[in-house]
């Protein structure tokens, strides 16, 4: 009787043990994953603020500020021409426009026409 009592006991304590022991494994496993998801979410939030300090780097150089004011302002630099496009197309604009379906080409059928009949020579 002592033998079967003393089975049974040691039986218990081992489930007991090994239900314990699940529990801590699932439970691991779910605080890994959430580290994971932690880690993730903050790894996103570092690349944000990296790329928010590259835009107000920028934002902050002088090259920023002296094109903002280029433009606002119209100012153009010694040696640079100042290309001007009208809302109105030419006949040799809207040729081009059915034939080319690039912007890049179209583009550069623009800047090829106004090199060609600059606006000093039209008026």
């Amino acid at each position: 009787m002592n033998k079967i009592l003393f089975t049974i006991i040691l039986v218990l304590a081992c489930t007991i043990l090994s239900i314990n022991a699940l529990r801590s494994i699932t439970k691991s496993y779910s605080v890994g994953s959430i580290y994971q998801e932690r880690k993730k979410q903050t790894e996103q939030q570092y690349l944000e603020v990296i790329k928010k300090k590259n835009e107000l780097d920028y934002i902050n150089s002088p090259f920023f500020i002296e094109k903002q004011l280029r433009e606002s302002l119209n100012y153009y630099k010694k040696g640079e021409k100042l290309l001007v496009f009208t809302g109105q197309p030419n006949k040799e604009m809207k040729e081009t426009n059915t034939k080319a379906t690039d912007p890049v080409t179209q583009w550069l059928t623009l800047l090829s026409i106004g090199i060609s009949n600059p606006l000093d020579e039209r008026q």
